[in-house]
């Protein structure tokens, strides 16, 4: 593994092709565990991938989006544009000094920004690749996901929509061969046989009806729940403001 403990030259001299790429967050984790939680496991799993790899490890960056944890002391987050300016820049780096492959590990749900960062960044630079820390492996037995795009149930939801524009002749199963990460790489060009990924031979528009029907029954009734418990939750004090009675 190469870090910032080595010197530039020493980078240079050994030809590094890959870098890892740690983002964490530090926030509040409860009463148990320290405001630097996901940032500890982050640095912690992104050197043990470096070493494994023998890559250049990139300090790991402690800060991310958080805003959901705002109220509690000590949280700090970065705007989810600063988040992803900062990957970016990263990135920018490491192309310059011809380090092409990549590799990103999220260690905080939240950090949503970085997904479509990484995939902006592998379309606008070809000479790049830049993968995610984990995905669907065949080689391990995982099995890639069979529906993602145009495949049964959308179809089925256009056949009883506007049945007069789905292609009959024009239905190939294409189940995946990859991860759904793997959109993030190369996009649906590269790992569909026709753009679309799923199972529309067997779309119906009967099928349809019921994914319609049950979808806006279910969306309704979650939606009005929602209302109702956003509204009783905002009533309620916060338990930053409890504290001295929790505790």
């Amino acid at each position: 593994m190469y870090s910032v403990e080595n010197t530039w030259k020493e980078i240079r001299d050994a030809g590094v092709e890959i870098a890892v790429i740690a983002i964490g967050s530090i926030e509040q984790h409860g009463h148990h565990l320290p405001l630097g939680t996901d940032w500890f496991q982050a640095d912690f799993f992104g050197r043990a991938l470096a070493e494994e790899l023998d890559a250049f490890y990139v300090p790991a960056m402690p800060f991310g989006n958080a805003w959901e944890h705002g109220r509690f002391p000590g949280t700090i987050s970065l705007r989810p544009e600063t988040l992803a300016a900062v990957l970016r820049d990263i990135v920018m780096c490491l192309r310059e000094h011809g380090i092409n492959k990549i590799v990103v590990h999220n260690g905080h749900g939240a950090n949503w920004i970085l997904k479509p960062t990484v995939r902006q960044l592998n379309y606008d630079y070809p000479d790049i690749s830049i993968v995610w820390s984990g995905g669907v492996n065949p080689q391990d037995g995982d099995q890639p996901p069979q529906e993602v795009h145009s495949g049964l149930s959308e179809t089925s939801r256009m056949m009883h929509l506007h049945p007069e524009l789905v292609k009959d002749k024009g239905m190939v199963n294409s189940p995946g061969v990859v991860g759904q990460e793997f959109l993030d790489y190369v996009g649906f060009e590269k790992v569909t046989r026709t753009g679309a990924w799923g199972m529309p031979e067997g779309a119906s528009a009967e099928r349809g009806v019921e994914i319609f029907e049950g979808r806006v029954e279910k969306s309704a009734r979650y939606v009005k729940w929602a209302f109702t418990k956003v509204e009783e939750l905002k009533a309620e004090p916060g338990i930053v403001e409890q504290d001295e009675v929790t505790d």
